[in-house]
């Protein structure tokens, strides 16, 4: 039997593969009639304490804003009803127990972000969420 999607989980992190993700995803919300929820996840540095109350802190708040305005744009562009979310902590963790907490039926993601020399082959953020999601992924590169 073939489920039904109607919640479909988009993590962005303003790279390339990201939006490539939210492309897929708005194509599989106009076949199903589907929300789409954009999660940005912003790494939680030990320096902070409190809401994010650094420089560094700030500035990707301010990003990630960005980056969920142009997403939003997108979808509204295309008929598509989303929601933005920012979460704070380890992305493929917090990717995972989002999708969870939300019950989204699919979560499409690029293969690789905007991180480091972790990415070898397939990033490390969407190997974790492949590995520890019990939501189906679909990855896009």
């Amino acid at each position: 039997m073939i489920k039904e999607i109607k919640k479909i989980l988009v993590p962005l992190d303003g790279s390339k593969n990201s939006f490539r993700g939210l492309d897929e995803a708005i194509s599989l919300a106009k076949k199903n009639n589907a929300l789409i929820t954009g999660l940005f996840v912003i790494q939680a540095f030990p320096t902070e304490i409190g809401v994010l109350r650094t420089a560094i802190g700030k500035a990707l708040n301010k990003q990630s804003k960005n980056f969920l305005e142009q997403a939003q744009k997108r979808c509204k562009q295309n008929n598509i009803d989303f929601i933005d979310i920012i979460e704070y902590g380890d992305e493929g963790a917090k990717i995972v127990s989002y999708a969870k907490k939300i019950k989204a039926d699919v979560i499409v993601m690029g293969s690789r972000g905007i991180g480091g020399i972790k990415q070898l082959v397939l990033g490390s953020t969407t190997n974790y969420v492949l590995h520890n999601s019990k939501t189906p992924v679909l990855v896009v590169k």
